[in-house]
Parts: structure tokens; C-alpha cells; sequence
């Protein structure tokens, strides 16, 4: 190829590359998630750790040429915006309670309503009767089963100790090791969570019952925002393949977190429906 034909080529590619990348830019978007204080799934998005689906989210995002707008704020505005198309998506989402967002195929983890106890103890959870015979320490204006627990709680009983702030889980853990409280009520999830980042063994506390089965936690989306639908496609093309090259689970690691994927799968086989 003559010195000419080199340049000419050389000058048609660089043109091309320039195409290329001026067409990526505009194709690119910001795509803006609302959530609701809830570590370890999302803190703050001033945190240098904003959370393992604010993590999974971003990586997703910034893969496929898009960046993301985190916003905090109570989650039940956070809904009424993403119906409205305010806002494009919504962190810890549940399927019953948002049936008008438009979900991926696998939850981002489950919460379930659960008793902790210190290793050493014999209680074993029943019914809500047995609860009342024993202290119980609970985060104050927290709702755990929509049912008899909260009822109970709402009763102020002398055994029950109210726990206050952001610093509430941790004060729970504490009572429950000092022996303050016999029982706490928290999520197995969040629970996980609060241990890591108090550099203690998941063995430190164990479950003795469920008062509430579980239920998926998703990031869902606005149902007829173009832009929102080709997230959740993104989403459902993507978790299976950071599941397979390990970073699902090296983002999961950092928060003390377990992949969904086995009790995703026992759920749908037990035919639960959330």
C-alpha cells in the first residue's frame, strides 16, 4: 500500500472511530433510581459504599455506556414519581406493594420478618404469644408483618425496648449480646449486613423463626417508560453473566452478602408468588 492509500486509510478509520464513539454518546443515558435508606441494599449516595444494588446497578449501567443518578428519599414517593415517570426506577421494590412497576426476572435479595436470639438460647418461635412473654427489642416505626407483631408493638408493652436512629440495628445487636433483650426482630439480610460491618461472625446471633416468609426485593422500573423496560432487559441479560465471571459475588462479599440464586430457585419451586 502506497504512503497515499495509507494516510487516506488511516484518516477513513479515524473518521469511523469518531462515529463511533460520537453515536455511543448519544445513545448513552442517565438513568435516575430512587431509594430509600435501607443499608446494606442502598445508603447514601454520597457513601463511598452506597450499597450492594446501587454497586450491581452501577456496574450494569456503566457497561453498557450509561450512568446513574442515585437519589434518597422516603420509598413511597419514590413509587408515586416512578409511576408517574418522574423517576425511572425504584430500589427495594416488591412486587405486592408496586404491581404497577415492571420487574426483572430474579429479586436482588429477600426479607423476611425474623427472630435473633444469642447462640446458647432454647426459644423457638410459634406464635405471637410466646413473644410476649419474653423482651423484645425492635426499631422504632419499623413495620415487620403488617399483622399480630406489629400490633403488638404498637401496644408499647414493658418488653418491648425501642431502638432509635441510624445507629439502630447496631444498638440491636448490642442489647441482644448483652444480654438487655432475649429476642430482636430484623431481616436475615439486613442482619448480615450489620454483623459484617461490625466485624463480627454471622454465628454471633442465630434465627429462632420466622414471623414473616419470605419476600423479594427488587429494582423495578416504570412500566411504560421506553427507556426504564430496556433497563430491566439489561438487568435480565446481565446478572447471569456477572454471576458466572464472580463479580455478583465480589460485590456481594463487600456487604457480607449471599447470592439469591439458590433461594430464588427454592421459592419459585415452593410456588411462592413475591
Amino acid at each position: 500500500m502506497s504512503l497515499k492509500n495509507n494516510l487516506l486509510y488511516n484518516f477513513i478509520l479515524l473518521i469511523f472511530l469518531y462515529i463511533l464513539s460520537f453515536s455511543n454518546k448519544i445513545n448513552a443515558e442517565s438513568i435516575s433510581v430512587w431509594g430509600e435508606f435501607h443499608p446494606p441494599l442502598n445508603g447514601s449516595p454520597d457513601d463511598k459504599d452506597p450499597g450492594y444494588m446501587i454497586e450491581i446497578l452501577q456496574y450494569i449501567l456503566e457497561k453498557n455506556g450509561h450512568t446513574l443518578e442515585y437519589i434518597l428519599g422516603p420509598r413511597s414517593r419514590g413509587a408515586r414519581m416512578v409511576e408517574a415517570g418522574e423517576i425511572n426506577c425504584l430500589v427495594n421494590a416488591k412486587r405486592k406493594s408496586h404491581h404497577y412497576l415492571e420487574f426483572p426476572d430474579e429479586p436482588w435479595g429477600y426479607h423476611a420478618a425474623t427472630l435473633f436470639a444469642l447462640p446458647d438460647s432454647t426459644f423457638k418461635y410459634e406464635n405471637i404469644a410466646q413473644i410476649k412473654k419474653m423482651s423484645l427489642g425492635v426499631i422504632a416505626g419499623e413495620r415487620y408483618d403488617n399483622g399480630p407483631l406489629d400490633l403488638y408493638i404498637e401496644e408499647k408493652s414493658r418488653n418491648v425496648l425501642f431502638l432509635y436512629g441510624y445507629a439502630a440495628m447496631e444498638q440491636q445487636v448490642n442489647t441482644v449480646l448483652k444480654k438487655r433483650v432475649d429476642l430482636v426482630v430484623s431481616c436475615p439480610l439486613l442482619m448480615r449486613g450489620q454483623l459484617k460491618s461490625m466485624e463480627m461472625p454471622l454465628e454471633a446471633l442465630k434465627t429462632v423463626g420466622e414471623v414473616k416468609p419470605f419476600v423479594g426485593m427488587y429494582l423495578a422500573c416504570g412500566k411504560d417508560q421506553p427507556r426504564a423496560k430496556n433497563i430491566v432487559e439489561l438487568i435480565n441479560k446481565e446478572i447471569p453473566i456477572m454471576r458466572a465471571s464472580g463479580k455478583l459475588q465480589s460485590i456481594l462479599d463487600k456487604y457480607g452478602q449471599i447470592d439469591w440464586a439458590q433461594l430464588h430457585q427454592s421459592l419459585k419451586e415452593a410456588y411462592y408468588l413475591y
